[in-house]
C-alpha cells in the first residue's frame, strides 16, 4: 500500500489524478514507482494489533512519515452491536 502526507493523510493510491506539473493522469495508481516518489507517495508499513475479528475491527490510529516510508498504525475498536 502506498499513502502519502500532506495537509490531509492518503492512504491508498487513487486510480486517477493530476500530478503536480499539472497534468491529469488515468491509471495514476499504475505510474511507475519513480513517479509516485516524486509526487509524494511512499510505501507504508502497516502495524496491525492481533483483534477479534468478530466483534472488532481495525481504524487507523495514527500515520507518520519516517526513514522513507509511512508508518500506518492502527488499533483495534468493538463493532457496534446488530
Amino acid at each position: 500500500m502506498y499513502g502519502r502526507i500532506t495537509d490531509k493523510t492518503e492512504l491508498g493510491l487513487p486510480t486517477t489524478g493530476v500530478l503536480s506539473d499539472g497534468r491529469s493522469v488515468s491509471n495514476y495508481h499504475l505510474l511507475p514507482i519513480e513517479t509516485l516518489a516524486a509526487e509524494g507517495w511512499l510505501l507504508c508499513e502497516e502495524i496491525k494489533p492481533e483483534y477479534d475479528k468478530a466483534t472488532q475491527r481495525l481504524t487507523v490510529d495514527a500515520a507518520v512519515q519516517q526513514g522513507g516510508k509511512i508508518i500506518v498504525t492502527y488499533k483495534a475498536v468493538t463493532m457496534p452491536a446488530r
